[in-house]
């Protein structure tokens, strides 16, 4: 009994995942905001160590 249960529930289970071909959804875009942040941001990061160096030499300029 157990088993013929099993059996049916494994069934159902694959015949409930099998692909539809009648609809054709693009693919989600998951996270996009988040990811254009950070890339926004990889970008960002060059420029500001750039500037913080400068402002470091010439603090120390300033010091000397």
């Amino acid at each position: 009994m157990n088993y013929r249960i099993a059996i049916l529930c494994l069934l159902l289970l694959l015949s409930s995942c099998s692909p539809d071909n009648s609809e054709k959804t693009p693919p989600v875009k998951l996270f996009a905001e988040q990811r254009s942040a950070l890339d926004k941001a990889k970008t960002v990061d060059p420029e500001q160590q750039k500037r913080d160096e400068e402002q470091r030499k010439a603090v120390e300029e300033q010091t000397k």
